[in-house]
């Protein structure tokens, strides 16, 4: 069995911190991390819009979409976004409902049924 893990968290010296150990098992200091089955269907979107310094507001909202478009592209991402703001005061913890989380393909949004073209030959 191989897992890997993100660590984060507050250091009244190093302010926000993140680690990350992934499957070889080597502890990097990194500024942000993504992990888990739906990653592979954002990082090209964490790439693009993650930057250094963000608002705690602009951290959140990043988030969310986030995982978010994961969870619309993996069926292993559960429905829910679950996240926890932590700085030097505090430990919030948030939670996004199903019928909550926003919703970026139209392959997932309800139709109907299928409509299917037949073509003769």
């Amino acid at each position: 069995m191989n897992a890997g893990m993100i660590i984060a968290g507050w250091d009244k010296k190093e302010k926000g911190k993140v680690f990350v150990v992934p499957l070889g098992g080597t502890l990097m200091d990194v500024p942000f991390a993504v992990g888990g089955s739906g990653s592979i269907y954002i990082n090209a979107f964490v790439d693009r819009n993650w930057k250094p310094n963000m608002t705690k507001e602009e951290c959140k909202s990043f988030v969310r979409k986030a995982v978010s478009l994961a969870i619309s592209r993996d069926g292993s991402s559960g429905g829910v976004i679950r996240t926890v703001t932590v700085n030097e005061h505090e430990q919030v913890k948030e939670f996004v409902t199903g019928n909550e989380v926003p919703v970026y393909q139209d392959e997932i949004q309800s139709k109907g049924p299928p409509q299917v073209e037949f073509v003769s030959v």
